[in-house]
């Protein structure tokens, strides 16, 4: 099957790492992929097996990117038998080539798409939001929606959406996130991990919040913060540190470096970082945040605490740390639920997904011309 992902960029965002893990996947399995994006807009450094095609002219304004890109990437998208679409204008887009060549088109939510600007960190114009936000209501209403998490397909369904004809949840690799450790270091500071994001509804300012909450004496720790975009944090009272790692391997490692995962996202369509911490063999603490809750359990495998309260953050970070054996079994709970969100098992069910929704498609065209 030949197969056409249109993409608003390829950076290092949890859903384009999931749409190249996928696509590298489908590649062995004999699939022929394409990801189109804006010209620029590929800074992802793991390996991408497909064909990458960047269209339109270079612009570093990402609105521009997409407004630029859009014309040049119809008219260069190959012949394909699927194209499937993230995010609002391509999903448009797709649906526009879809009746064109009687081809099906998929828009694959990753988010809550028509809410996903509210926290004005991206835009910032009222006028501007509410054309994004009716572009939105429309992308979801088309013929078939697949979504990465049950949260984000309620999400679409609240909104006036059509029903998701599948959940391809997100995943990790299992040959790069992997356990190296066998116990807890006996050092009292825990070393706490997180990703930092500069969007208000990542949380990072919240988490710095609630960490300057923790008696540090009691509940001794220090933080490493992992990111692209935070290179200091002069509000944090505690030992910190910004690592900019260059690879999944590195971002491994980082992971490794730690025992807990922190994650105060206020909302995740499904949330990579936790999964893949867990894989590493951390204990993780995040907030209830939608899509998570495909594989975290309260008091099972994580500890889950309400978005953007501080105060609750920190009295579940002084939980862990003050008890070691809590911190090891949610550790073992994690390793032990995660396997099953590993990538070869993610990529079979939407292997299928595909291969069904070609074949009813196909069916469908042929007795609409008997």
């Amino acid at each position: 099957m030949r197969i056409a992902w249109l993409m608003p960029n390829l950076h290092i965002t949890g859903g384009a790492r999931a749409v190249v893990e996928l696509s590298n996947r489908l590649i062995k399995r004999n699939h022929e992929i394409f990801i189109l994006i804006p010209s620029g807009r590929y800074k992802l450094p793991i390996n991408v097996s497909a064909q990458v095609i960047e269209c339109g002219i270079k612009v570093r304004n990402p609105i521009l990117a997409v407004l630029t890109g859009m014309l040049p990437m119809l008219n260069r998208v190959p012949k394909v038998d699927v194209i499937i679409s993230c995010m609002p204008p391509y999903a448009l887009m797709g649906r526009y080539i879809s009746n064109l060549r009687l081809i099906p088109s998929i828009n694959y939510l990753l988010n809550d798409d028509v809410h996903f600007f509210d926290d004005g960190s991206f835009i910032r114009s009222r006028l501007l939001l509410q054309i994004y936000r009716f572009l939105a209501r429309w992308s979801v209403r088309g013929k078939v929606n697949f979504a990465n998490s049950h949260w984000t397909a309620v999400q679409a369904v609240s909104e006036g959406g059509t029903r998701p004809t599948a959940i391809i949840q997100q995943g990790y690799n299992p040959k790069v996130f992997f356990p190296l450790k066998t116990s807890v270091e006996k050092d009292r500071r825990v070393t706490l991990i997180t990703v930092g994001r500069k969007a208000r509804w990542k949380g990072f300012s919240d988490l710095i919040k609630s960490l300057n909450l923790v008696d540090r004496i009691r509940y001794p720790f220090k933080l490493k913060v992992i990111s692209q975009e935070i290179t200091d944090c002069p509000a944090a009272k505690f030992p910190l540190s910004f690592h900019k790692p260059k690879s999944d391997d590195e971002l491994a490692d980082l992971y490794r470096s730690g025992q807990v995962y922190v994650h105060s996202s206020w909302f995740e369509g499904f949330g990579m970082p936790p999964l893949e911490a867990q894989a590493c063999g951390l204990a993780v603490i995040s907030t209830n945040c939608g899509g998570v809750r495909e594989y975290l359990v309260d008091g099972d495998n994580a500890l889950l605490v309400p978005p953007r309260e501080p105060v609750t953050m920190a009295r579940a970070v002084e939980k862990i740390i003050n008890d070691r054996k809590l911190l090891i079994r949610l550790s073992i709970r994690g390793l032990e639920t995660c396997i099953n969100f590993n990538f070869e098992n993610v990529t079979d069910h939407f292997e299928k997904a595909l291969i069904d929704l070609h074949e009813k498609y196909n069916r469908c065209q042929t007795l609409k011309y008997l």
